[in-house]
């Protein structure tokens, strides 16, 4: 990242360059995620200029001008097409310019480099041009009251292009704004104050791109907080606006995914990003996550008992399009991965691939609706639990006590398996752990005070541990490895 074009206002110069021969074509299904780039990442900036604005030292908030965002998103593409961070073309405004003629001033280009900038949005572009003196300074000059920024997402980078500048004719106003700057703040502008506030939005991220040091990646939203107090963009992901967490599966090695009921799915540490359901009509709600026995895929499945497969999960078959006498709540797979049985609400079993059918509680009377179902670990039987923690155990699942008799703080979530198939744990929405048979009891968020309910677990088979994950995305780990919220 270079700082470019550090512009001043003595010599004012020319209208927006016409777009590169060569430049990248930006593809359509990536134009939404590279507006809402630009505009998180003005809000940024015009966040870093309000908090030095005062009557002394006026510093106007940045407003766009389709020239120069145009000509910034071309030059934006072509830096992506090239390969390499260059200076864009400033050309002067001429020797009789109009009066509404607006004059390019300064530009600051760069890229993410597929990294992480800590405690930033827009995937840390604003903080990293913060920490450069000539970026900073265009983008803090109080002189400049036009911006135009580019945004090209290309091979999980983000390549980046501000223009600023004013109309023809304010010459004199933004000199007078850029000396009041000047004679408080001296040049170039420092990095101080720094601005804080109430968390706002999350980041926004080209899909693909590497956003944590935990090797996370994610599509069009992060969800790394704000430091800063800036109005959330027009369709960007806030907590607010998040469909809930609704399972977590463990993946190869020390990682996780995080699925939510839109289909969205966080990878969290050692976790492949294999993609997800996000923006994609479903008919019904995603209600769990399950990764294949070796870790390196997983399966969605909806409330409809759809199946939706990724990774080295396969597709065996599903219940989408059939009629349900209750939702589907829960699925496990096979030891071989070449099946998986799906549980209903109302204790039905559908069984697919190499998963054989063992009995059901479909057709009887339950005190509770089911909302889990863990397999034994050579695949000759499950488990289902209830609301209330009861267990019915089919097969050659042995029953290892239960909590359907016991007062319960909050209800039964979900249920994991042990690694050796001899006991399981139970969560509650509370974070409470129940540990039955084998299963070592490592901890429990039940004395925790909750931002959201617990709403899935999934067993850490390394060494005994697990994890919880609740409706807004936390993540609890106990003896397990901690890789990220999601």
């Amino acid at each position: 990242m270079t700082a470019i074009a550090v512009g001043t206002l003595l010599a004012p110069v020319g209208p927006p360059a016409a777009s590169p021969a060569g430049a990248a074509v930006v593809v359509p299904s990536l134009g939404s995620v590279q507006s809402l780039y630009a505009q998180d990442l003005l809000a940024r900036v015009n966040a870093e200029r309000a908090v030095r604005n005062s009557a002394v030292q006026p510093v106007p908030q940045l407003a766009v001008d389709p020239g120069l965002a145009a000509a910034a998103q071309a030059w934006s593409a072509h830096l992506a097409a090239v390969g390499t961070v260059q200076d864009p073309p400033l050309s002067a405004c001429g020797s009789n310019p109009g009066p509404g003629q607006l004059c390019e001033l300064a530009g600051n280009t760069g890229v993410s480099g597929n990294g992480f900038w800590p405690g930033d949005g827009s995937d840390g572009m604003e903080n990293a041009y913060m920490v450069s003196a000539g970026h900073r300074q265009n983008m803090l000059n109080a002189g400049y009251d036009t911006v135009g920024v580019g945004v090209t997402c290309s091979g999980g980078q983000a390549w980046t292009v501000e223009l600023f500048g004013f109309t023809y004719g304010e010459l004199g106003p933004a000199q007078s704004r850029q000396a009041a700057q000047n004679a408080v703040e001296g040049a170039p502008v420092p990095a101080g104050p720094s601005v804080a506030g109430t968390q706002t939005g999350v980041p926004v991220y080209c899909p693909g791109q590497t956003v944590g040091p935990n090797g996370q990646t994610t599509g069009a939203g992060g969800q790394y907080a704000y430091p800063y107090a800036v109005p959330p963009v027009p369709g960007e992901p806030t907590a607010a606006t998040q469909d809930p967490a609704v399972g977590i599966a463990a993946a190869h090695g020390a990682g996780y995914w995080v699925a939510r009921s839109d289909g969205a799915v966080a990878a969290h540490g050692s976790a492949v990003d294999y993609g997800s359901m996000a923006g994609q009509p479903l008919v019904a709600p995603v209600r769990h996550i399950v990764g294949t026995p070796g870790g390196r895929g997983f399966w969605l499945v909806g409330a409809d008992g759809g199946i939706f497969s990724f990774g080295n999960a396969g597709f065996h078959g599903s219940m989408g399009g059939q009629p349900l006498n209750a939702p589907v709540v829960d699925m496990a797979p096979t030891p071989s991965g070449r099946g998986y049985w799906l549980v209903g609400s109302d204790g039905g079993i559908f069984a697919f691939g190499d998963a054989a059918f063992q009995g059901s509680m479909g057709g009887m009377a339950l005190n509770a609706p089911i909302v889990g179902l863990a397999p034994t670990s050579d695949g000759g039987g499950y488990w289902l639990v209830a609301a209330d923690g009861g267990i019915f155990a089919f097969g050659d699942a042995a029953y290892l006590g239960s909590t359907g008799s016991m007062p319960l703080n909050a209800p039964i979530v979900g249920m994991s398996p042990a690694r050796n198939g001899q006991g399981y744990w139970l969560a509650a929405a509370d974070g409470g752990i129940f540990a039955f048979g084998a299963a070592p009891f490592q901890g429990s968020a039940g004395s925790l005070p909750l931002q959201a309910p617990i709403t899935g677990m999934a067993a850490y088979t390394t060494n005994g541990g697990y994890w919880l994950v609740a409706a807004d995305g936390g993540v609890f780990a106990f003896a397990a490895p901690f890789a990220g919220a999601g």
